[in-house]
């Protein structure tokens, strides 16, 4: 594992589901991913080149963390790696992480890793209760919930089925956002009530967590987003076990999940604070297939679905499963 880890290029590293860092001996930071930059809220290029005891993570300035990697540093410990849990202080908050200590075949140099380790007292779904006098139901924020089942989602589907499908497509979006926004909020103040912060003062991958849970109880399944082309202004999200293909896409082909696209968008919106879309890559009909959705700026994901011919981003779509636009042919 250390032979592969120091062989990433700096896109590989930036990609990886966890935080990298790599140390001089002295605790100099030579390399620092997005991922870990996305849990502490720092910008990569300002780090590097400052000491990461001093300057950069200060509450490491203890035995448990910084003893143990000077020790690990200076050739004490035989092991070619080491593991131990801590607890970052963040000015927005605290983050319990696994760090691992790895010797780089590179000269002079240790690589940090740091996977996040959840909460397991996080609320991730809403409990909810029943009033059988007034036959009225409520979440334990004292929100009213309604449950609707598969003929609800089948009615709705009959309703736009005959609409063109840009119009269809653009009415699913917009009904998904909205119910995406304010599900973001009801969660959010579930949140709240634990700990006392907003899911945009959570760490991102535990705001993440919270909705994606939330999903579980509304028989939504689940999902991950996937950071690794945000510096090319996307995010993707896998989703699992979406209930449509089967309520919906038994006798249809293509995407069928739209509202969920416009339920991510809402997310997303939510937790940037600007205005995001989304769209529909693949669907999963088979079973344990994932449906994939790209997100970003209306701009931005018109270029990846409308990609010109060649182009990265013409590459891109068909790696994450989408299909290339139908050239439109013209009459001589």
């Amino acid at each position: 594992m250390r032979d592969d880890l120091s062989a990433l290029t700096a896109a590989e590293i930036d990609s990886l589901p966890f935080g990298y860092i790599a140390l001089a001996p002295d605790g100099t930071i030579r390399k620092y991913n997005r991922f870990e930059a996305d849990l502490a809220r720092k910008d990569p290029q300002e780090v590097l080149g400052r000491s990461f005891f001093r300057e950069v993570a200060p509450c490491t300035q203890v035995q448990e963390f910084e003893g143990r990697f000077r020790e690990f540093a200076a050739g004490n410990t035989a092991e070619p790696s080491l593991t131990f849990d801590f607890e970052f202080h963040f000015r927005h908050g605290s983050q319990a992480v696994r760090i691992g200590l790895i010797r780089s075949p590179l000269a002079q140099e240790v690589i940090v890793t740091v996977n996040r380790l959840r909460r397991l007292a996080l609320p991730l779904t809403a409990g909810v209760s029943a009033d059988p006098a007034t036959g009225r139901l409520q979440d334990t924020a004292g929100q009213t919930v309604t449950l609707v089942n598969e003929d609800f989602w089948c009615a709705l589907d009959l309703l736009w089925r005959h609409a063109p499908e840009a119009q269809r497509l653009d009415a699913l979006l917009r009904l998904g956002r909205d119910w995406g926004l304010r599900h973001a909020r009801r969660v959010e103040r579930l949140v709240q009530q634990t700990y006392g912060v907003t899911l945009r003062e959570a760490e991102l991958q535990i705001a993440l967590e919270c909705l994606s849970g939330s999903l579980g109880g509304l028989g939504l399944g689940r999902f991950d987003v996937l950071f690794e082309h945000r510096q090319r202004g996307l995010l993707v999200i896998q989703h699992q076990d979406s209930p449509f293909p089967g309520l919906l896409g038994d006798t249809r082909e293509g995407p069928c999940c739209g509202v969920l696209a416009g339920l991510h968008a809402g997310f997303l919106s939510h937790l940037s604070g600007r205005l995001l879309s989304a769209a529909e890559l693949a669907c999963g009909h088979a079973a344990g297939e994932p449906c994939r959705f790209a997100a970003g700026t209306e701009a931005r994901l018109q270029r990846l679905l409308r990609p010109e011919p060649g182009s990265s981003d013409a590459a891109l779509l068909v790696a994450l499963g989408g299909r290339l636009p139908t050239p439109v042919e013209v009459p001589a």
